[in-house]
């Protein structure tokens, strides 16, 4: 398939899969839209006019036409110019490779990342029942301090080596993400656990996080104990990076027993454990193949792919 037709199957599964009701997914659009309508001079010329179309500023088609037809990929959860130069490589070698797809993001859609992170007070907002105002205030600071961290970045290093080497390159983070906290979500919903042990043994379950336990990182509990037990869990994995620590004890008044998430950073592990909640890691390169292969598998109902894995992906077909 053309990789317009590839980058838009990413889309619309990802609409499909977003956890937030269709009616926050569409004044995300329409935000967007006035903002474009209001903006002039350079603002104007140098819009992001992607964001018209759906909300994931962290996916993009980084080099490429669109019209480049797409069979053989190389993917990974991280591309750099290191992975480009292996792709070159090996395409001297004779292997055929079409295009390569990272996870996380990079050049535009990296700088754009936070700007994502609205989809998590949108989850607290529907989910749980936070208001809108207090939903976006807890998040606002985490925002700004992410794209302060971001603005540093030297966002197109990988874009140029892309372009030097003539290899069609995309990002896909927040379409995949979604993927993984909508089947997990579901998942739990439905098996509804009764302790720490049975969230680990659903995990340990599925091929992803098997082979994360191969490879030394597999799911396991940061807080709680095997015979505590679950309570309201919810699946925190999507909306670009980890949200605020002042997140949980909103969290907690809403009912949450029991994160699974894909990391933990230092600062949110004293503030949970400070609120008594479980928390399970499910990781994060695990998570991330799950939510890779679940939206790949919605892609090749279009056509299908040969992929070359690299850079901690595995494919798994369901």
């Amino acid at each position: 398939m053309k990789l317009s037709k590839l980058y838009q199957a990413m889309i619309d599964n990802a609409l499909k899969m977003d956890p937030r009701p269709d009616k926050l997914i569409k004044e995300d659009i329409k935000k967007a839209e006035k903002d474009y309508a209001e903006a002039k001079g350079p603002d104007r010329k140098f819009f992001d006019k992607e964001s018209l179309r759906h909300p994931y500023h962290d996916t993009r088609i980084i080099n490429g036409s669109g019209d480049e037809e797409v069979r053989d990929v190389m993917v990974g959860i991280d591309i750099g110019v290191d992975e480009l130069l292996l792709a070159d490589r090996l395409i001297e070698k004779g292997m055929n490779i079409d295009l390569v797809i990272s996870h996380h993001p990079c050049a535009r859609a990296l700088a754009q990342l936070h700007k994502v992170m609205g989809i998590q007070p949108d989850i607290w907002e529907s989910s749980f029942g936070f208001s809108r105002d207090t939903a976006q205030k807890i998040m606002k600071d985490r925002m700004e301090e992410v794209s302060r961290g971001l603005s540093a970045s030297n966002h197109t290093r990988v874009l140029d080596a892309a372009k030097l080497l003539g290899i069609p390159l995309m990002c896909a983070h927040t379409v995949a993400d979604n993927c993984v906290t909508t089947y997990l979500q579901k998942l739990f919903d439905k098996k509804k656990p009764a302790r720490l042990s049975g969230v680990l043994s659903i995990l340990k379950g599925i091929p992803e996080y098997q082979d994360g336990m191969r490879h030394g990182g597999g799911p396991f509990i940061l807080l709680g104990k095997n015979e505590d037990k679950a309570g309201k869990i919810f699946v925190d994995m999507t909306g670009g990076t980890g949200g605020p620590s002042r997140l949980f004890a909103r969290l907690h008044q809403a009912g949450v027993n029991t994160i699974v998430g894909m990391h933990c950073k230092e600062e949110s592990y004293k503030v949970a454990k400070s609120e008594f909640f479980n928390y399970v890691i499910a990781g994060h390169i695990p998570s991330d193949n799950l939510g890779l292969n679940i939206m790949f598998d919605a892609v090749e109902k279009r056509g299908r792919l040969n992929f070359l894995e690299c850079s901690g992906f595995r494919r798994y077909r369901r």
